[in-house]
């Protein structure tokens, strides 16, 4: 085969691999980066226990609608058309609601933010799917780990800068990532329509969806998927308060806690794909996070001053959930439009689940005064 016949291909790859990358570096910030400083943002924006409740669920919430969504938009737009859309929205609507005074406009734009990063969750595993389908586990590693570290870093530099300059500044400078990480995908759409012969194949199969939500396989991914993402957006939006109550840490530590907790998810995105993509069964790892999540929540219930760091480590463990969910979506699948339909599946309904987590917690805490509740919630979903 000539050079002029492999270019296309290689320089698609090429595209497509920053694109990926870019877009999970960019994916979880709308998320993590707000509750470590969230007491700043009360100086400037008056938050009722209601809002600070539904703020909670807005992730998982926007998640599960717009991850429910997004197979019928790849449908009729295709998958770049999408990603491209999704991402300019995830960093517009996040530059935006650092710019507000009022907490309805401030949860209206982080939720708008955050059913970006919804979709970007969904076109994920079918993208690496359709352009790196010999390298699945490896591609997998890629964006699972770039996916972590975009969000411990937000997560661990939110105080900092917010104290350094402001807490809008602090917010605001992560959706410029999700605009960069656009850029890939304008040239990815200009080369297609002008190369017609690189044309890849499509993820019009309407049956995949159909097969896809009749499958017993699919509903124990999405089931496992959910609890991660439950206990994951607890964590979240009530670990820096946890600590804060109960371990006396204060908002910088707390803010710290929170990424290690994010950090652990590292290695996790590395060891973990390698396990699922080699393991012949998944009880194994599922057995593991469950465990490891139990020990972590009685470790801050019942000994939060003695050793929270041990405790936060062993929850952010736990997420080893969703490395199992995002890499079986393309292991446990024959096509493009088999991945599109099931991490449709997976991440709607998965994160739907999750958004029960932080609503019961904010019910709980509301009424209790502290995070003796917010623990058996925790535990029980970790069991279930």
């Amino acid at each position: 085969m000539s050079e002029a016949a492999k270019s296309p291909l290689v320089r698609g790859r090429v595209l497509t691999f920053v694109g990926i990358a870019l877009a999970a570096l960019g994916l979880r910030s709308a998320a993590t980066a707000v509750s470590p400083i969230l007491l700043s943002i009360e100086k400037s924006i008056t938050f009722g226990a209601a809002d600070l409740t539904l703020l909670g669920m807005l992730a998982p919430l926007a998640f599960a609608i717009f991850g429910a969504l997004t197979p019928w938009g790849v449908r009729r737009l295709g998958l770049e058309t999408v990603m491209l859309i999704s991402l300019l929205v995830l960093g517009g609507a996040e530059i935006a609601r650092a710019m507000v005074s009022h907490p309805g406009q401030f949860l209206a734009l982080s939720f708008v933010s955050m059913a970006g990063t919804g979709a970007v969750n969904v076109l994920l595993p079918p993208m690496v799917k359709k352009y790196f389908g010999n390298r699945i586990p490896a591609m997998s590693m890629v964006y699972l780990f770039l996916a972590v570290l975009g969000s411990v870093v937000p997560a661990y530099l939110a105080s900092p800068i917010a104290n350094a300059a402001d807490w809008r500044i602090s917010i605001s400078a992560w959706g410029y990532i999700a605009i960069v990480a656009a850029l890939p995908w304008i040239a990815v759409l200009m080369r297609n329509r002008a190369d017609k012969t690189t044309a890849l194949p499509s993820v019009t199969d309407h049956g995949a969806a159909k097969r896809v939500w009749r499958s017993p396989a699919s509903w124990a991914i999405t089931i496992s998927f959910g609890i991660a993402a439950a206990n994951c957006y607890i964590m979240w939006q009530w670990l820096p308060t946890i600590l804060q109550e109960r371990s006396n840490l204060d908002e910088a530590t707390s803010g710290l806690m929170l990424a290690i907790y994010s950090a652990v998810a590292l290695p996790n995105s590395i060891f973990g794909t390698m396990l699922v993509a080699r393991a012949k069964s998944m009880t194994g790892p599922v057995i593991y996070g469950m465990s490891v999540l139990v020990v972590g929540a009685l470790g801050l219930w019942f000994l939060p001053t003695i050793a929270p760091l041990l405790w936060v480590i062993l929850s952010g463990m736990g997420v080893i959930f969703f490395t199992i969910g995002l890499v079986l979506i393309n292991l446990r699948t024959s096509s493009q439009s088999g991945a599109v339909a099931l991490s449709g599946m997976v991440q709607g309904v998965g994160y739907l689940i999750g958004a029960v987590g932080p609503l019961l917690v904010g019910i709980a805490h509301g009424i209790s005064g502290n995070s003796d509740a917010d623990f058996i919630i925790i535990i029980a979903s970790a069991l279930v």
